[in-house]
């Protein structure tokens, strides 16, 4: 496959809205990273990263895979279980602001999420890292203990196919409750609208960090979102509280343009002072880069 057949094919968002369930969005996305893998910055990051790592002194002779010296001419030594092994916390917001969608968009926010989650998981069961999963609203809902069973992948990929209906949203507050159960060491994924104020995230984030998570944001919104683009006169009913409001677009563009740039600006400095990772995904575009995210944070706790 050529880069351009394989950018055709795994980044239309035209064919992946219209996979009938929820899995099959999930193995699209995990297929498409995985064959496009060679092609980009994580080459070498595939499963055999997780195998192997370059010999350093101190290391049992016996530890040398030495057909793969053979190969490479580079010195390398077989990992134990126990050395490859990772736990990721995915958190999904279940607010029901997530289940906004445009005409620009091919699915809601909400669709778009759960895929992403639906990717991970079965990404993370071809690594054997424990994985937990949880929904925030104002609090975190159904997060139970990380692990790496298949039965445990079946049951989040289960919980998946919920509601987002929630009118309660309060994201701090939720990774304040995490901070209670998470391991240390871990990877935190959050996927969220992020209708929050930016310096609430301040503390949670940093309480993550401290505990030497990483911690992974993907700030999931509608390409009307991040820019105003309409021209009629329009009623937008907000889906947390249903109140409404008519609005003229020509009057509110430039200030609303102005307001999601600030906020966006926000939440990357929130991200930036604590060394987490911040991902802008707009639901028009294929969200197949964030296992790269994933990947690179992964590589750096190796």
């Amino acid at each position: 496959m050529t880069p351009e057949q394989y950018k055709a094919e795994f980044l239309d968002m035209n064919l992946f809205a219209k996979l009938p369930n929820l899995e099959l969005k999930a193995r699209f996305l995990v297929s498409g990273f995985l064959a496009g893998l060679h092609k980009t910055p994580y080459r070498g990051s595939s499963v055999e990263f997780k195998e192997y790592r370059d010999y350093q002194q101190g290391d049992e002779l016996k530890m040398i895979d030495w057909k793969a010296y053979a190969r490479s001419d580079r010195l390398q030594v077989k990992l134990r279980e126990e050395e490859t092994n990772m736990t990721v916390n995915i958190i999904l917001d279940s607010t029901e602001s997530m289940n906004f969608k445009s005409k620009a968009a091919s699915m809601t926010k909400w669709n778009y999420a759960r895929a992403i989650a639906a990717a991970f998981l079965l990404f993370l069961k071809k690594q054997k890292d424990a994985v937990a999963l949880g929904f925030a609203d104002d609090t975190l809902n159904n997060f139970s203990k990380p692990s790496a069973s298949s039965y445990n992948i079946h049951r989040l990929m289960a919980s998946l196919h919920g509601k987002a209906e929630s009118k309660n949203s309060n994201l701090p507050n939720a990774l304040y409750e995490l901070i209670h159960t998470v391991r240390r060491r871990s990877i935190v994924i959050i996927l969220s609208d992020c209708y929050t104020n930016p310096e609430d995230l301040k503390n949670p984030i940093a309480f993550l960090r401290y505990m030497n998570c990483e911690v992974l944001l993907f700030h999931i919104l509608d390409p009307s979102e991040i820019s105003f683009s309409y021209t009629d006169n329009i009623l937008l009913s907000e889906l947390e509280t249903g109140n409404r409001i008519t609005l003229s677009p020509e009057l509110i563009k430039k200030e609303y343009d102005e307001a999601i740039q600030n906020h966006i600006k926000a939440l990357i400095s929130v991200c930036g002072q604590h060394n987490a990772e911040y991902e802008l995904l707009n639901t028009s575009q294929s969200p197949i880069h964030a296992l790269g995210a994933y990947l690179s944070k992964r590589k750096m706790m190796k």
